[in-house]
């Protein structure tokens, strides 16, 4: 029988399916360049902060190099995702690239630490938009089924950026300058720029979305709100007992902006058509858990990242290159234990018992490591590097997938997003409390200092294992148990 020639429209169809593929591919090469240079930015300073607080004569203000990102690209990652499906992807996008390269050559020109925080916090404003959106428009371009195998690529640059981070932050400063971390991210940026701008078409967003100005669209006195809110009380921990009195009137009036910001923030959130975090998420225990959880588990995790290779460098007299290697194990550590838990998870719908283990894990390797001296040797930091992060993996791969449980399907986004807020700012609580603790102690000897903040890891770790033990175990949903498989993708917000 002879063959029934295809339609002309068919015909077109495949070729666009043809097409398809080589678009993709050529698409996702600037989508890996800007995660790249992402999740680089989240590593890359880790190793060169006692050397800039040097450099610039302001340790005790140096752990605000990291603070300070984390702080902004809190708040931005779910304004500019929000914005994005407004607004379109594609200009957010170019956006958030373009703030984050005036950002990071404005750190590079920076000669004061005040200067410097400013222009950090200017960077995670744009910073925060980029992982998000790569992930967004990653859904946008690709077809479902093909989804999985690029959503596992961009998993490996993310991967590779962040042990990449400590090495290229601790070479760049031995052999040319800090300044140079910065610098890194302009050529890589303008390149992913221009080729979003020649490559990334996308849909217009649904008719009537983008109507209305910006500010009736976005939870923008959330978002306010949530900044001072933050900011206030991370000034409170980072000042309070060191640089001012606790009875201090400014410390005093930090503590009134908090409680006062914090109240319109929840006012705010009620009322708001799209919150910025919805508060009857927290309505459930499991959920509510799962937040601190994330919080709890970053905070110990960018101490060891941030103030282990201090400690090498300051009382070990390590090279920040070599203080940099020790990072490594924290990461691998912690994408092992994730890639280990999920299968597992999967197979038995179990998942409570996880982050109790992660407690104990990290706990104990961080309490060990605030017996660590000068004469204690790298295998010993080594072996509690990895234990440290595979503890933290073990809550993060556990509050993600038991707090997207915990939610009805229409809002497994926001409450993705929900998570990753408490995420973020964990992080910058963790860099600018153990920061103070760390100034605190300064006087006694860098030595006892630096076994201070990680001794203080001990009380939130505590508090970690107590909310895994009276954690409620929900069965995990079909599709939560696909995602812990590796098979779906996690919804982003």
């Amino acid at each position: 029988m002879a063959a029934v020639p295809a339609s002309d429209s068919q015909q077109r169809e495949h070729s666009q399916q043809d097409r398809r593929p080589r678009v993709t591919a050529g698409l996702m090469v600037p989508l890996m360049l800007v995660l790249f240079i992402a999740n680089l930015d989240a590593t890359v300073v880790s190793t060169a902060i006692a050397a800039i607080g040097r450099s610039l004569h302001d340790a005790a203000g140096a752990p605000w190099i990291a603070t300070a990102y984390l702080l902004t690209s809190a708040v931005t990652t779910l304004v500019l995702g929000k914005l994005g499906d407004i607004y379109g992807r594609k200009p957010v996008f170019q956006f958030s690239i373009a703030v984050f390269l005036i950002g990071s050559a404005a750190c590079g020109l920076a000669h004061s630490m005040l200067w410097l925080v400013l222009f950090r916090g200017l960077q995670g404003i744009g910073g925060g938009g980029l992982n998000s959106l790569v992930m967004a428009i990653t859904g946008d371009v690709v077809p479902a089924r093909q989804r999985s195998k690029y959503q596992s690529a961009l998993g490996v640059v993310a991967t590779v950026a962040l042990i990449a981070g400590p090495l290229l932050g601790g070479l760049f400063t031995d052999d040319l300058s800090w300044r140079w971390i910065f610098y890194l991210n302009i050529p890589v940026g303008i390149a992913a720029l221009v080729a979003v701008a020649a490559f990334l078409h996308l849909p217009a967003p649904a008719a009537g979305r983008a109507a209305g100005p910006v500010w009736r669209r976005i939870d923008g006195a959330g978002a306010l709100l949530a900044t001072v809110f933050t900011t206030a009380l991370l000034l409170v921990v980072t000042w309070g007992g060191t640089s001012y009195r606790w009875d201090s009137p400014l410390i005093l009036a930090l503590i009134t902006v908090s409680a006062l910001s914090l109240a319109g923030y929840l006012a705010a959130e009620r009322r708001a058509a799209e919150p910025l975090t919805p508060l009857p998420l927290f309505r459930s225990p499991v959920f509510a858990i799962s937040a601190v959880q994330f919080l709890l588990a970053t905070m110990v995790l960018f101490v060891g990242m941030l103030y282990i290779p201090g400690f090498l460098q300051a009382v070990q007299h390590k090279s920040p290159f070599t203080a940099g290697l020790y990072v490594i194990p924290l990461l691998v550590g912690l994408v092992a234990a994730t890639a280990v838990a999920g299968p597992l998870i999967a197979k038995t719908g179990r998942y409570k018992r996880y982050p109790v283990i992660g407690a104990v894990l990290t706990g104990a390797s961080m309490g060990a490591l605030s017996f660590a001296g000068a004469g204690t040797p790298g295998w010993a930091i080594i072996i509690a590097m990895i234990f440290a992060g595979a503890g933290v993996g073990l809550f993060v791969q556990v509050a993600l997938l038991a707090g997207q449980n915990a939610a009805e399907q229409r809002d497994l986004g926001a409450a993705t997003g929900a998570l990753n807020f408490f995420k973020s700012v964990g992080g910058a609580f963790g860099a600018a409390l153990f920061g103070a603790v760390l100034a605190h102690a300064l006087p006694g000897g860098s030595a006892t200092a630096y076994q201070a903040a990680f001794a203080w890891t001990a009380p939130f770790m505590v508090l970690a294992l107590v909310l895994a033990l009276i954690m409620p175990e929900k069965p995990l949903s079909e599709e939560m148990i696909e995602v812990a498989a590796g098979k779906a993708e996690v919804p982003e917000y």
